[in-house]
C-alpha cells in the first residue's frame, strides 16, 4: 500500500483508507469514496500538486494532502488471444 502522492501517472488504485477527516469530507462531497478506483492523471516531481480521476471526476489534490489518502496499487493485464 502506497501514499496517492507516490503513485506515478497513469497508474490505478483502489483507495484504501482517508487519515485526513477534512480530506475525506471533501472527497466524500465530490462522490470519492474508499474502495474507488481511481487512475492518476499527473503527478509531476517538480509540482506541489496532483490530479487523478474518480469515477467522472477530475481531482487536484496537493501532495502533502494526498500523503493522507492510502491507496493500493493494481494492475491491469488484457489478453486478446
Amino acid at each position: 500500500m502506497k501514499p496517492l502522492s507516490e503513485l506515478p501517472k497513469g497508474e490505478f488504485a483502489y483507495i484504501v483508507d482517508l487519515k485526513d477527516k477534512g480530506l475525506t469530507v471533501e472527497l466524500f462531497e465530490l462522490g470519492c469514496f474508499p474502495g474507488d478506483l481511481i487512475r492518476v492523471v499527473e503527478n509531476a516531481p517538480s509540482v506541489d500538486f496532483m490530479t487523478f480521476r474518480c469515477r467522472k471526476n477530475l481531482i487536484h489534490l496537493y501532495k502533502g494532502k494526498a500523503k493522507s489518502v492510502i491507496t493500493n496499487a493494481t494492475s491491469f493485464h488484457f489478453c486478446l488471444n
